[in-house]
C-alpha cells in the first residue's frame, strides 16, 4: 500500500458537495476509422480491460486510517468492477456542440464514490452535430479525482487508454492482475500508531525546512520576486460556489501562437496563452461593469515538479506560481511584457521555494489537524470570504507529435480538459495540446458565469487582437516586393478580396452552455487543412 502524501490529502479532505474535486478530459472520437466503421460498447469494454492491464493504477482504490488519525492509503481493489466505472450515455438530439458541454457540466458537478476507484468513463453517443468531427462519432468524458493524479499523472494515465494503429488485438494480457488483500483493522493499527508516535519528530524536521524555506521566501520576495501589486483584488469570480457548473471550451492554432511570442522579446508560448486569457477576462469583466480598477486579476499557475522517472506515478508533485495577469492594461503588447516579466520572476520562486514550503508545511502539520481544519473550511466556507486567487490557469502536457491517435479502433480527433473550481475561485481554465491544436477548456460555477458562450466570445475577441498585432508586425517585417507590370497589378476583385478572408480563419471557437436562457452554441467551420 502507498500513503497519500499531504498534497494529495488536501484535494481528498477538501472535497465537498459543492466543490468535487474532478480533473478530467472530453474526447471527440470518429469510429469510422474502426474496422467495419463501428465500435460496439462491449468492443469498448473489452478494449478498456485490455488496456488497464498495463497498469495497475486503476484499480486503486483508498483505505482509510482508523479514526482518521492518519493520511489514507492506496490499495488495489479486489472487488474491481470496470462496468461500475465505464458508463454508457447519450445525448439527447440534435446531439451539438451545447448539449455536450451540458452534459459534461452536469457530470463534472458531482464527485465519485470514494470507496471504489476514484475515476469514471463516459462513452457519450449521439453526437451528430458537433462541427470538426462527422455524424455518428462518439466523446469519451474521462475524470480522475485530484487526489489520485496531478496533471501530468492523469496524462500517462489517458495515454494508456490510446493506441497509435486502429487495429487493436483484443484480449491481449500485457501483464498478471494482482488485487492486494484489504488489512485487517489490527493491522492498520500496526501501520498508524508508529507514524502517530512518529510525529513529532518529522514535525520538528518539517518545522526546520519550513523556517529556512520562509526565510528565503521573503528575501526573495523583497528582491529578485518582488510583487508588482499587494493585493487580490475582488471580483464575481470569488465568492461562494454553487454545485452546478458551465463549460465552454476553444481552440488555437499552436504555430500561429508560437509567432506571436514576436510580439515581445523573450516570450513564451505560455505567456503569449496567459496574456490572451487576461484579456478575455478584462472583456468579460468590463462587458458586466466587474472590472477591478488599477488592479490586475491574480492567478495561480501550477509548476510540475515531477521528474522524469516519476512521469508514471500517481498522486500530485506540484508547486504554483501566482501572477497578475494583466487585466488592468488595455494594451495588447504592454500586457504580453508585463505578463513575461512576471513569470520570469514566479517560475523559479515557485520550483525552488515554493514546492519545498509547502510540502515542509505538510508534513508539519498532523494528518487529523489538516483533515480538522479542511472539515473547519468546508463548513465556515472561509476562502469565499477572502479571495486568495481569482481564477486558475493550469496546463496539461497533451499528445506529443502528430500521428493520430486511437481509442478501440476510433481515431481522436480533439481532446478538450477540464480543471475544478472550488470557495473563492469560481472559473478555472485549463490547456492541452493535441496534433497541431492548443486547447482551452473553461469550467465555471454557473452562477457566476451562466453566459459561457458570451465568456468564450471574450477570448476569441483577445485571440484576435493579438492576430491583428502579428499580421501587422509581419507585414513590417516582409520585404518590399519587386516592381511588377501594370497588367500584373490589375487582379480580378473576388481574387484580392479572398486572401483578407483567408487570413482571418485560423481560431475554432467552440461555445459553452447556458442552460438558463435556453442559448443555442455553434462552432466556426473554419478548420486547419487536414482536420477532420
Amino acid at each position: 500500500m502507498k500513503q497519500l502524501t499531504p498534497m494529495d490529502s488536501h484535494f481528498f479532505y477538501f472535497e465537498a458537495p459543492n466543490q468535487p474535486m474532478m480533473i478530467g478530459s472530453l474526447w471527440l472520437c470518429d469510429q469510422s476509422s474502426a474496422p467495419g466503421g463501428l465500435v460496439r460498447h462491449k468492443e469498448i469494454l473489452q478494449y478498456i480491460s485490455d488496456r488497464l492491464n498495463t497498469t495497475s493504477y486503476f484499480r486503486r482504490r483508498l483505505e482509510q486510517a482508523p479514526f482518521q488519525l492518519d493520511d489514507p492509503y492506496w490499495l488495489d481493489d479486489e472487488s474491481f468492477d470496470l462496468e461500475y466505472h465505464v458508463r454508457h450515455v447519450g445525448l439527447p438530439q440534435p446531439g451539438d456542440w451545447r448539449q455536450l458541454c451540458i452534459f459534461t457540466a452536469r457530470t463534472m458537478s458531482r464527485s465519485v464514490d470514494m470507496e471504489r476507484a476514484p475515476w469514471e468513463i463516459y462513452i457519450i453517443e449521439g453526437v451528430n452535430n458537433v462541427p470538426g468531427i462527422p455524424p455518428n462519432s462518439f466523446a469519451v468524458l474521462i475524470r480522475f479525482h485530484h487526489a489520485y493524479v496531478d496533471g501530468k499523472a492523469s496524462l500517462e494515465l489517458t495515454t494508456a487508454m490510446m493506441e497509435e494503429t486502429a487495429e487493436h488485438e483484443y484480449g491481449r494480457r500485457d501483464r498478471v492482475e494482482v488485487a492486494e488483500r484489504a488489512p485487517t483493522r489490527l493491522e492498520m493499527w500496526a501501520r498508524t500508531t508508529p507514524r502517530m508516535m512518529g510525529q513529532t519528530f518529522r514535525s520538528l524536521r518539517a518545522g526546520w525546512v519550513a523556517g529556512r524555506k520562509s526565510l528565503d521566501l521573503v528575501r526573495r520576495l523583497r528582491d529578485e520576486a518582488q510583487p508588482e501589486q499587494r493585493r487580490v483584488p475582488r471580483t464575481l469570480f470569488n465568492a461562494h460556489i454553487s454545485p452546478h457548473r458551465s463549460y465552454g471550451a476553444l481552440t488555437w492554432n499552436i504555430p500561429e501562437l508560437k509567432r506571436m511570442r514576436q510580439l515581445c522579446q523573450g516570450a513564451t508560448l505560455n505567456d503569449v496563452v496567459i496574456a490572451i486569457i487576461g484579456g478575455g477576462m478584462r472583456r468579460y469583466l468590463t462587458h458586466h461593469n466587474q472590472l477591478p480598477a488599477n488592479e490586475s486579476l491574480v492567478s495561480m499557475c501550477p509548476v510540475s515538479v515531477r521528474p522524469t522517472e516519476a512521469m508514471k506515478d500517481c498522486g500530485n508533485l506540484i508547486s504554483a506560481m501566482f501572477i497578475g495577469i494583466g487585466t488592468d492594461i488595455g494594451d495588447a503588447t504592454d500586457r504580453l511584457a508585463a505578463v513575461r516579466r512576471r513569470t520570469a520572476r514566479g517560475v523559479p520562486l515557485a520550483k525552488d521555494v515554493l514546492c519545498d514550503l509547502n510540502n515542509a508545511v505538510g508534513d508539519m502539520i498532523p494528518p487529523y489537524m489538516r483533515a480538522l481544519g479542511a472539515w473547519v473550511q468546508n463548513k465556515a466556507r472561509l476562502a469565499g470570504v477572502m479571495p486568495l486567487i481569482n481564477t486558475l490557469i493550469t496546463n496539461v502536457p497533451g499528445i506529443p507529435g502528430l500521428q493520430p491517435r486511437y481509442f478501440a479502433g476510433a481515431k481522436i480527433v480533439n481532446v478538450f480538459p477540464i480543471a475544478p473550481v472550488c470557495d473563492g475561485m469560481g472559473v478555472s481554465h485549463c490547456l492541452t495540446g493535441i496534433y497541431d491544436d492548443l486547447n482551452l477548456g473553461v469550467l465555471a460555477d454557473r452562477k457566476m458565469v451562466p453566459d459561457m458562450d458570451q465568456y468564450i466570445a471574450c477570448m476569441e475577441a483577445s485571440t484576435a487582437e493579438y492576430r491583428a498585432l502579428l499580421a501587422e508586425l509581419e507585414q513590417q517585417a516582409a520585404p518590399v516586393a519587386e516592381p511588377v507590370l501594370l497588367e500584373a497589378r490589375q487582379a480580378p476583385a473576388e481574387t484580392v478580396s479572398a486572401e483578407p478572408e483567408k487570413e482571418r480563419q485560423g481560431t475554432r471557437r467552440r461555445k459553452g452552455n447556458n442552460r438558463s436562457t435556453g442559448e443555442r452554441s455553434t462552432v466556426a467551420s473554419s478548420k486547419p487543412a487536414g482536420a477532420a
